[in-house]
């Protein structure tokens, strides 16, 4: 009999425990409803040892939220549910701002009040079962869902162990520690590793493998890499005009940053290391790129910096061979393509010479901006091979200087910027010749004894200087060449001064050479459709 009296008040002690705990709780929860405006509605109720269960339990907010779970179950060890679906449909855009910033401002005042520290976060620790367990976390924004994530949380002494995982074709896992900090008045990060396999939003096959550490307090918080990320893609669409390729990189990263989070307080440093990189932009391809690049975001302000770029190939109708780049570029985050470039290298091979431009501070926010190009070695003959017309050769080896000038551009949706050429100079730095002999000017020649003459000297000229003459605007190249020399089988030889002008559309010629080129289906297709709606106008 004495056994079951001590059984009853032991139960009787849970109980009455339960319903001082339950009614606080409640209390805590009807005061915190009528702040926020908050309705409840529950179906299906069931109250058990395991805990408090709901077939659906649903919080909302008129017009704006609304939180739905299903087969929710809470008790002291454990909350857990198959669904919770979260709807945040504001009024229009005006109630989101103001609905967003009220949120932000009260719980920084919140936050401030309750002077925020870890004996707060123990405190919250306390209250929270010791599992967390939801199949299925969807949030959709304005009735298009955005995410959908299952979630998986372990409390222990003084940390929680975190995993969550994306529920659909965007493959992401996120596993960290969170462990609470009392002598520094913070939460510590450890053992954190975000995993990735994207194949959606125009990326196909990527992989995204990020380990870090970090802290956050009541005001800030920092991220580092605990080992090399990296990043491996097959494909990504990233706009009209830009496609990225193969990608394989590995990096590191560090971000900082004030809380609540705003641009001129965060501050962080990426540091890529491109083992490969192929790519096309607008009609250019670009081959087989590495090299580092560093990333510095801080104080409103962009920098990159490429210490070194290599590329094996970019071709725009013109290959460039063997390009290599270096630079910093500077710019404020709000007008990223306003800034200011520091061009220290840029050069590459070109019909078996080679092309640099001369090192240049440039200023994009103050265009135009000049450029020197110089041009040294330049093979005639591999010029000729690859513009071929009939029953023209020719040797000779070209040096040019080209003076180009940044423009901003005059056609709307168009690139930032136009290029543009004055004056500039071709020279020949020895003897070559010229021959020139085909069906079209040999008929032509029948009937014009002048150009008979000129017929015959030009089958096989021997020229002792060229020298030309480049102007460029417009997608408009115009080359105006003189050229002396004599044929020894011509009027004995007699010295020829020939002054010869060339005019041509740039951007269609070097289309047309790419589609005779072994270029990627992309660039063709591009091309193709570029042509096709030219000709249409």
């Amino acid at each position: 009999m004495v056994r079951l009296k001590k059984r009853y008040w032991f139960l009787l002690i849970i109980l009455l425990t339960n319903l001082i705990l339950g009614f606080c709780g409640w209390h805590y929860w009807i005061s915190f409803k009528e702040k926020y405006h908050l309705s409840i509605d529950w179906h299906g109720i069931n109250m058990s040892f395991e805990g408090l269960s709901f077939d659906e339990f649903t919080i909302s907010q008129p017009s704006q939220l609304s939180v739905t779970a299903k087969n929710l179950l809470v008790s002291w060890s454990q909350l857990s549910a198959k669904n919770i679906d979260i709807y945040w449909q504001p009024n229009d855009a005006k109630a989101l701002v103001k609905a967003t910033q009220k949120v932000v401002d009260t719980t920084i005042q919140d936050v401030h009040q309750a002077n925020f520290d870890l004996s707060t976060i123990s405190t919250m620790l306390d209250w929270l079962p010791k599992k967390i367990h939801i199949d299925s976390l969807t949030y959709y924004a304005q009735n298009n869902q955005q995410f959908d994530v299952k979630i998986d949380a372990t409390k222990q002494l003084e940390s929680i162990q975190l995993a969550v995982s994306s529920n659909n074709q965007y493959s992401a896992k996120l596993s960290t520690t969170l462990l609470f900090n009392e002598v520094d008045s913070r939460i510590d990060i450890q053992n954190g590793i975000l995993t990735s396999n994207l194949s959606q939003f125009g990326i196909e096959n990527s992989k995204l493998t990020l380990p870090f550490t970090g802290w956050i307090s009541s005001n800030q918080f920092m991220l580092v890499n605990s080992g090399h990320a990296s990043l491996m893609l097959e494909k990504a669409n990233l706009s009209d005009d830009l496609i990225l390729g193969r990608l394989e990189s590995v990096f590191t990263f560090k971000v900082e940053s004030a809380i609540p989070i705003e641009s001129k307080k965060l501050a962080t440093t990426t540091d890529f290391i491109v083992n490969k990189f192929d790519g096309i932009y607008k009609n250019s391809e670009i081959k087989s790129a590495t090299g580092n690049i560093k990333i510095v975001i801080k104080d409103n302000q962009f920098t990159a910096s490429v210490p070194i770029l290599n590329i094996q190939e970019v071709n725009l109708g013109i290959a460039f061979e063997q390009v290599k780049l270096a630079g910093i570029y500077n710019a404020p985050l709000k007008t990223i393509a306003q800034g200011q470039l520091n061009l220290k290298k840029a050069q590459a091979s070109i019909f078996s010479g080679s092309v640099s431009i001369k090192p240049s501070k440039l200023n994009l926010a103050k265009l135009p901006q000049q450029l020197s190009l110089r041009l040294k070695q330049i093979q005639l003959k591999e010029i000729l091979a690859k513009y071929p017309a009939e029953g023209l050769a020719g040797v000779g080896t070209i040096d040019g200087y080209l003076p180009v000038t940044l423009l901003k551009a005059k056609k709307k949706g168009g690139s930032a910027f136009e290029l543009a050429i004055k004056n500039g100079q071709l020279t020949t730095i020895n003897e070559g010749y010229l021959q020139f002999e085909n069906s079209a000017l040999k008929n032509y020649a029948q009937n014009n004894p002048n150009m008979k003459i000129l017929t015959d000297i030009i089958k096989n000229f021997h020229y002792t200087k060229l020298q030309g003459t480049v102007n460029y605007a417009n997608e408009i190249a115009k080359l105006g060449l003189n050229i002396q020399g004599s044929n020894l089988d011509v009027e004995n030889g007699k010295a020829v001064n020939l002054n010869i002008n060339l005019e041509e559309n740039m951007t269609k010629l070097l289309m047309s050479l790419q589609l005779s080129d072994q270029i990627s289906e992309p660039v063709r297709k591009r091309i193709q459709a570029h042509l096709k709606k030219e000709s249409s106008k």
